[in-house]
């Protein structure tokens, strides 16, 4: 809907008119566009550069129409946009921001490649192609070419339009395309990124494990000595059974040192198994988090903050169905035995507060 084709010296010759930001007047937009009553947010979501969901202080320049004609031609390839429209907006203002902003999409062959069979036949037929032939030619340089255009670090991109439509012409000309995969070092700093409390967790796990292993054989071997030292002082007399007695103190303080550090490791194992649970309830993966819980409760020495979370695993949400539309309100009875839902399909509906039951 952004794009008309008009003549040209009878030649049809298509134009963008604009991706999203547009002004709403006396009517709303389409359901394809968000805005807030302030005018704080407004655009297609599925044409939306991140830095334009940012919604910061950050200037807003070609690069972003870069990212949105990006999306076109990924679009056109597929048949598809990287991130679906209707998804976008049923998962809310917050959380479609997120996405635009972080989550990366799948490459055009990827996404074809995981498309139900109907779909991938219907999208090849409209292609004029097999199915398979149109997944192997989109593999390579346009996988590369779209995912640069799509790149969320807008200085990654290409600088302008004609030097992305240069670098499909190279494409199409059999020349090497100035596209390039990313290099593994920019592909881990990006996941690191999206992922910093895993990996801190991961890294708090790990290091405890390598520091208990390294401790473990080290004792091990001066135990081991020890007891080679005790053994030969048997056979001597006099000062030999002094230095066996002294050997043993020592072999005694390396076992409770050794113990302490055992007690530390699994301190250590136990936070990051507390860090990794908040991971997962955020991430509303509660059986995951349950799970980790349960392995956590073998420490003996957990605290208040191990029954906290426990607790709001068993916490019991309601989730109300039946709106076709944003909610805009809702108030409660005074007994606190109902509630009623206003909506923007039109209807207020009441419900029953114990059970969720639509009264």
């Amino acid at each position: 809907s952004n794009i008309l084709v008009t003549l040209h010296d009878g030649v049809p010759v298509p134009k963008v008119i604009d991706f999203g930001i547009a002004k709403a007047t006396d009517q709303r937009l389409t359901d394809k566009t968000v805005f807030t009553a302030f005018a704080q947010f407004m655009g297609t979501p599925a044409y939306m550069s991140p830095e334009q969901a940012e919604m910061s202080g950050l200037d807003i320049d070609t690069r972003s129409d870069i990212y949105s004609l990006g999306v076109l031609l990924y679009e056109l390839l597929t048949g598809r946009t990287p991130f679906d429209a209707k998804e976008l907006l049923a998962a809310g203002l917050d959380e479609m921001r997120r996405v635009i902003r972080e989550q990366e999409p799948a490459r055009p062959s990827t996404r074809l490649s995981t498309m139900v069979e109907a779909d991938l036949r219907t999208v090849a037929r409209q292609r004029q192609l097999e199915a398979p032939k149109l997944i192997h030619l989109l593999r390579g340089d346009l996988d590369w070419v779209v995912m640069k255009a799509l790149e969320k670090d807008r200085t990654r991109r290409y600088d302008t339009a004609t030097s992305f439509a240069q670098d499909i012409q190279r494409h199409l000309t059999n020349e090497p395309v100035a596209a390039r995969p990313p290099t593994a070092a920019y592909r881990l700093a990006k996941m690191v990124r999206r992922n910093k409390l895993a990996f801190a967790a991961g890294a708090a796990v790990a290091a405890s494990l390598i520091i208990g292993l390294g401790i473990s054989t080290v004792l091990y071997f001066k135990e081991r000595d020890a007891v080679r030292v005790a053994v030969a002082a048997t056979t001597e007399a006099g000062s030999a059974n002094q230095k066996t007695q002294e050997a043993l103190r020592h072999s005694e303080q390396d076992r409770i040192r050794a113990e302490e550090q055992r007690q530390r490791a699994e301190a250590g194992e136990y936070v990051a198994n507390l860090n990794l649970a908040q991971q997962a309830w955020e991430q509303n993966n509660t059986g995951r988090a349950q799970q980790i819980l349960e392995e956590a409760a073998a420490y003996p020495k957990r605290g208040f903050e191990w029954y906290y979370w426990q607790r709001q695993m068993h916490l019991d949400l309601k989730t109300l169905r039946g709106h076709t539309n944003w909610i805009t309100s809702v108030a409660f009875s005074p007994d606190g035995q109902r509630n009623v839902t206003g909506s923007h399909d039109n209807t207020a509906k009441v419900w029953e507060a114990a059970s969720g039951k639509e009264l």
